[in-house]
């Protein structure tokens, strides 16, 4: 999982922006490795797997592997909420202080700021009914933006 890397989108704000900033923010994401514990493809370890009972494991080197293995995905999940965090706006990540897991806190922004299918249609028919193509430099500028 790297680290280092700075978002360099916009943070989010509130709908107004949850659009370019979930495209922005995923490929963030997923550039850094932090999508795997964001869409809950990478689990926590099976505790079954190294203990019989709760307090008894089938060896003490299952037992290590197994607080190893864990110790590696808190660390991991708890970066992958950091990035979140670090790509969202002061105000909202006071809103989201009590989630304690990368996808937790994800599943929480696109609930709260994810638009209906409706309010998706009548914003892209805003960016085409705003466009004019007076207004732009380049063909290429125009056409992305309708």
């Amino acid at each position: 999982m790297a680290s280092g890397q700075l978002f360099k989108g916009e943070k989010l704000v509130g709908r107004s922006n949850y659009l370019e900033w979930l495209t922005n923010a995923n490929l963030f994401f997923e550039i850094n490795g932090y999508m795997l514990y964001i869409d809950s493809s990478e689990e926590s370890p099976d505790r079954s797997l190294y203990y019989k009972t709760e307090k008894e494991p089938y060896s003490p080197e299952l037992a290590v592997r197994y607080l190893e293995k864990l110790g590696e995905f808190t660390r991991n999940n708890k970066k992958a909420l950091g990035a979140i965090k670090s790509t969202i706006s002061l105000e909202n990540s006071e809103q989201f202080k009590d989630k304690n897991s990368a996808s937790e806190l994800y599943r929480a922004i696109k609930a709260t700021f994810g638009e209906s299918s409706l309010e998706l249609i009548g914003r892209y028919f805003d960016y085409i009914i705003e466009a004019n193509y007076n207004s732009f430099n380049l063909i290429d500028k125009y056409t992305s933006q309708i």
